[in-house]
């Protein structure tokens, strides 16, 4: 006895004998009563010597799967789901050892042939195998009835479900249609768990409320089927403690706060009521919940069981097909599967009642045209339990397929953004709808849309009736002609302000929405705020939203909240050369920070170099820094796109003038008169580069000032820097004298003195004091910076009956 059994194999022995109340000091016979399978294994590798050749090749065939066997066989005796492969890995085994060893192995040889002639004979075998003692939790587990198969794929989803369990939330809910496996998978995480060394309940307890059944050819109440909460209480206190005649729920909660136990709550649909809800509240720390639903409770962490894959479909309808003898579908092409598969959904239920009525005889053809009865037994006990606003999105999603966004369903409802997620998430865990993410710049917009099984069961049992199918398909149009129009405003104007970009059909209603703010900003500021923030809620990830409502504060003075709102629509859109514009335009602008301001439409420049509003921004930005040849060039590079309008143009050489100016007079401040010609030259260059036609207006009256600051420079500058700025004087000179250019009659004087009360003031020309009046500005805005002493281009009228008075008055930026 010592010599075949000792070590860490008797220890085993005698600790399964001590449980049945045997002595620690066995027989040889006593102790191979207590082998496991691979205690017999490790004893027989042992004693190898002393076996045949033919039995040593058996535990050498043996010895590469004997870890998967064991697994299988424990499977077996703890009456554990199967996997999908286990029986023709067990049988593709059986096979290996009997080739060459018939005569050792009768008994198995019989089996696989008994096998291959008549499948069905191992459904009258009795099955008696040892039994290892359990050390895990006490359960009432059911048998489950995907044992014919096994359990396969979703092995994702069942590694969330385990982790859910062992997590800090006390119910985890496993949620989808009929038919999708929800049970399958709650038993396979069960029983796993009933395996794991570190799962941490006392007890697990299973209680279903499943009321019908699906048959071949109808759907059958079961007897006797839970039909309330109380009930499903009752027989959960039942199989804890027995009943007591107390109230079943707080029999429950006792059992809950005493042990550590695992409640499985099955098919929870069909009793759902308040009473179900505030026990799930009132959950004793350390036990928990899992429920199986077709609709969500709203306070539970969610599992969403999706349909299988193609490939897990077709391996399941090849092992059904197999497994039953339906010859009529075993010997389908993959292609012809996969075909069937699709058809079906991913629906385990749908296969299963597929090849069953398969084989009692119905036609393939018959029973994927005519699904009502599946349709009914999976999407039953949900369509009641929506809303009145919920069946309206319903609706709206059978006539207008495909997937939605938050902001669609709400135009074509005619819902806020409250409403539209209160519905959905009405939708959402009744698994009407199913959800899907798309990239929408820099965040995820999620996206909504009815599930297949859904939209043939409201087609077959809830259809809509036509003059809400006519209204519906009309809201359509509308939301694609306002796409149009929107659409098309950006592609002329793509900087500005009033222009909503659009990424999309989804961003339609939103764009919609923030132009009507846009256009109603100035008569109710607050108004257009609160419908930027509608469309916040209903687009989260669409930064117009918030870029719109950016521009809004800054007309309202609230500078914190919109750099707040660029901020966050920066977030959203990063690389966005129209928002980093805006943002820049603000900053410049604005908020007068025109460093930051600089960087940022560097930047939107990198996003779109030929952007001629972009170019125009920054050299406006290097006039505003002082960087005065920067601006020069940036106008030089402007100038050459052949994008720039003639306004444009004519704007952009009004910044070379004061860029050239502002350069003068800085450099002669210093008596660096090179410096000084080196920025006329460069203005003159680039005014001279453009049509005389585009220096009429404001650009001819600087040309002016231009002309008279060179007059003093010529006279003041030496050698060298005296003959460049004479040179440069004939050319301004040139230029002005150009009728194209059109400054004939215009003069340049001087504010002798502004009266801001009475709003008139004085131009001093020469020996002459000119009158004029605010209303005589060709800018209205230029009143508020006019001080004595800055220069002023304007028409003079000496004649006039009053004294002389200027009019067409410009005022000359210093």
């Amino acid at each position: 006895m010592d010599e075949l059994v000792h070590g860490e194999l008797l220890e085993r022995v005698v600790l399964r004998r001590a449980k049945d109340g045997l002595k620690s000091s066995p027989t040889l016979t006593g102790a191979l009563l207590y082998f496991d399978f691979s205690d017999a294994y490790e004893l027989l590798s042992r004693q190898r010597k002393r076996l045949s050749g033919a039995q040593r090749e058996t535990l050498d065939t043996l010895g590469p799967h004997l870890t998967r066997v064991i697994a299988v066989r424990n499977r077996v005796a703890h009456t554990r789901p199967m996997e999908i492969d286990d029986s023709s890995f067990l049988i593709d085994v059986a096979k290996e050892l009997v080739r060459g060893h018939k005569d050792s192995l009768v008994n198995l040889d019989e089996t696989l042939t008994r096998l291959s002639q008549d499948p069905s004979f191992v459904l009258g075998l009795t099955i008696k195998l040892p039994i290892d003692p359990e050390g895990g939790p006490r359960h009432n587990l059911p048998v489950p009835d995907f044992d014919e198969t096994g359990f396969f794929g979703r092995q994702a989803e069942l590694r969330r479900i385990k982790r859910a369990i062992k997590g800090a939330y006390p119910v985890v809910s496993i949620l989808g249609d009929g038919g999708i496996g929800k049970t399958s998978i709650a038993l396979k995480a069960a029983y796993e768990l009933l395996e794991d060394p570190d799962q941490q309940f006392d007890a697990i307890v299973w209680v279903t409320a499943k009321a019908t059944i699906l048959t071949t050819n109808e759907i059958r109440r079961i007897s006797g089927a839970i039909e309330s909460s109380i009930g499903l209480f009752a027989s959960a206190a039942a199989e804890l403690g027995g009943p007591t005649g107390g109230d079943p729920v707080e029999e429950v909660l006792a059992y809950m706060e005493n042990f550590k136990i695992l409640l499985v709550l099955d098919n929870l649909e069909t009793v759902l009521d308040q009473r179900l809800r505030d026990f799930l509240l009132e959950l004793p720390l350390g036990s928990k919940v899992i429920i199986t639903s077709r609709i969500g409770l709203g306070i539970e962490n969610p599992v969403q069981l999706t349909p299988m894959s193609l490939d897990e479909s077709t391996k399941l309808l090849r092992a059904l097909c197999r497994i039953r003898g339906v010859r009529q579908l075993s010997g389908l092409t993959q292609a012809s599967v996969e075909s069937l598969a699709k058809r079906m959904a991913g629906h385990p239920l749908y296969m299963r009642w597929f090849v069953a009525a398969v084989q009692a005889g119905r036609r393939p053809e018959e029973l994927l045209a005519s699904n009502e009865l599946m349709l009914d037994f999976c999407m039953s006990n949900v369509y009641e339990y929506l809303g009145d606003e919920a069946r309206g999105a319903v609706r709206s999603m059978q006539v207008i397929p495909g997937a939605k966004n938050q902001a669609e369903l709400a135009y074509l409802n005619q819902f806020t953004a409250s409403q539209t997620q209160a519905v959905l998430l009405e939708l959402i865990t009744t698994n009407f709808v199913q959800t899907s993410s798309q990239p929408g710049g820099q965040a995820l917009e999620t996206t909504y849309q009815l599930s297949e099984f859904a939209a043939q069961y409201l087609d077959k049992h809830h259809p809509v009736e036509p003059e809400e199918r006519h209204w519906l398909l009309g809201q359509a149009e509308a939301l694609r002609n306002l796409g149009m129009r929107v659409a098309a405003d950006g592609s002329t104007q793509p900087y500005a302000a009033s222009t909503i970009h659009v990424r999309g059909h989804g961003d339609f209603h939103p764009a919609g929405q923030l132009a009507d703010a846009l256009a109603n900003s100035e008569v109710d500021p607050k108004a257009a705020i609160s419908r930027c923030n509608e469309v916040q809620i209903l687009a989260p990830g669409y930064f117009e939203a918030w870029r719109v409502e950016a521009q809004i504060q800054a007309r309202l003075g609230d500078h914190a909240a919109a750099i707040a709102a660029f901020e966050r629509a920066l977030e959203l859109a990063d690389s966005s050369s129209a928002l980093l514009y805006h943002q820049g335009d603000f900053l410049l602008n604005v908020v007068g920070d025109c460093q930051r301001a600089l960087g940022v439409l560097q930047t939107a420049a990198r996003y779109d170099p030929l952007s001629a509003d972009i170019a125009g921004q920054i050299a406006w930005c290097h006039y505003a820094i002082g960087d005065y040849s920067s601006a020069l060039d940036a106008v030089s590079h402007l100038l050459e796109m052949n994008s720039v309008d003639r306004a444009f143009r004519k704007a952009s050489c009004g910044i070379a003038l004061l860029a050239g100016m502002a350069g003068i007079s800085a450099a002669m401040y210093v008596r660096d008169f090179d410096l000084a010609v080196e920025y006329l030259e460069a203005s003159v260059a680039t005014i001279e580069s453009v049509e005389r036609t585009e220096l009429v207006g404001e650009p001819g009256d600087l040309l002016l000032a231009l002309h008279s600051q060179t007059e003093r420079l010529s006279v003041v500058a030496e050698g060298y820097s005296a003959g460049g700025a004479i040179e440069l004087r004939g050319r301004l000179e040139g230029l002005i004298r150009d009728p194209k250019v059109a400054v004939t009659g215009r003069e340049l004087g001087i504010i002798k003195s502004v009266v801001s009360d009475k709003g008139y003031g004085f131009i001093r020309h020469g020996s002459e004091n000119y009158f004029f009046h605010v209303n005589h500005l060709l800018d209205s805005s230029h009143w508020d910076q006019m001080t004595e002493g800055d220069l002023a281009v304007f028409e003079p009228v000496p004649s006039h009956r009053k004294g002389p008075r200027a009019q067409k008055v410009r005022l000359v930026p210093n």
